[in-house]
C-alpha cells in the first residue's frame, strides 16, 4: 500500500507539471509512455501471436508527432496513412498469420490515436469554439479528460464495492458491476459539470463531453481487461509499483481522449 500511495503521489505531481508545461516536455513524455505501453502490449500478445514492434513503434511515433503539430487535418492524415502503410508492410513481411496482422495494426492505431488525441487536446485551443473557458483552452480540455476519467474510475469502484450486485461482463472482468457502471457515470458527469462551471465553460457542451467521458472510460478499461483475459495476464506490467503497467494506468484515457476530440470537433461544426 505504501508503494501504491507513493507512486500515486509522484504520478499526480508529474502529470500536473507536464500538463502545465505542455510543449516539448509533454510531447517527450507521451512518446516515452506510448513506447512503454506498446512494449507491454507486445509482451502480452506473445502468448497468443506475434506482433511487429519496429513498424508499429514507427507508426505510433508518426501519429503522435502529427498530433503535436496541433493540426487536426495532419493528425487525421497521419492516422490514415499509418493504417494503410502498416497494413501493407505487415502483409508483405509476414507469412500468413492473420492474427499477427490484426494485432500489430490494431495495437499501433490504438496507441497512436489514443496518446495522439491526448496530446492534441493540450494544444487544441481552437476546439473550444463550442464554449468559453476562463483558463488556457488546452489545459482546460486535458484536465477535463483527466478529472472525468479519474472520477469515473473512483465512483465506479466505490459504488460497485458497496452496492454492486449485478455483474456487468463476468467473462471479462468478474468484479465490475452494473451498479458500479451507473455510479461511475453519474459521478463522472457531476464532477465534469462542476469543473466546467468553475471555469465558466458552457454547461450544455460540458454535459455532452461528460457523457462521452462516462461512456469511454469504462469501455477503455474493459477493452484492456479483455486483452489481459485473452492473454491470461493479471497486470500489463510492473513498471509502476502498486499500480501495474502503463496500459493499466492509461487504458481508460486511450478511449476518453479520442472520443472527447471527436465530440469537440462535432460541437465546433454544429454549435
Amino acid at each position: 500500500m505504501k508503494a501504491r500511495i507513493l507512486t500515486a503521489i509522484v504520478g499526480i505531481a508529474a502529470v500536473i507539471l507536464l500538463v502545465t508545461a505542455g510543449g516539448l516536455p509533454l510531447t517527450a513524455a507521451i512518446f516515452v509512455v506510448a513506447g512503454l505501453a506498446w512494449m507491454e502490449y507486445a509482451r502480452m500478445m506473445k502468448k497468443i501471436t506475434h506482433v511487429y514492434t519496429g513498424p508499429a513503434l514507427t507508426a505510433i511515433a508518426v501519429m503522435i508527432g502529427a498530433a503535436a503539430s496541433s493540426s487536426l487535418p495532419l493528425f487525421a492524415a497521419a492516422v490514415l496513412c499509418c493504417f494503410v502503410v502498416l497494413m501493407f508492410l505487415i502483409l508483405v513481411i509476414q507469412k500468413s498469420d492473420i492474427w499477427a496482422l490484426f494485432s500489430t495494426v490494431v495495437g499501433a492505431v490504438y496507441f497512436g490515436v489514443g496518446f495522439g488525441s491526448f496530446l492534441y487536446l493540450r494544444g487544441g485551443d481552437d476546439l473550444l469554439a463550442a464554449g468559453a473557458a476562463s483558463i488556457h483552452g488546452g489545459i482546460f480540455l486535458l484536465w477535463f479528460a483527466l478529472i472525468g476519467t479519474w472520477s469515473s474510475d473512483t465512483f465506479a469502484y466505490a459504488v460497485g464495492k458497496n452496492l454492486g450486485r449485478h455483474k456487468m461482463a463476468p467473462h471479462i472482468s468478474p468484479n465490475k458491476t452494473m451498479e458500479g457502471l451507473a455510479g461511475g457515470a453519474v459521478g463522472c458527469v457531476a464532477l465534469c459539470l462542476a469543473y466546467a462551471a468553475y471555469f465558466d465553460f458552457a454547461l450544455l457542451p460540458a454535459f455532452f463531453l461528460g457523457v462521452l467521458v462516462a461512456i469511454a472510460a469504462p469501455l477503455g478499461d474493459l477493452f484492456e481487461s479483455y486483452i489481459k483475459r485473452v492473454c491470461d495476464i493479471k497486470d500489463s506490467g510492473n513498471i509502476l509499483p502498486g499500480h501495474g503497467g502503463m496500459m493499466d494506468r492509461f487504458d481508460s484515457l486511450l478511449f476518453v481522449a479520442p472520443l472527447m476530440l471527436a465530440g469537440l470537433v462535432a460541437m465546433r461544426s454544429f454549435l
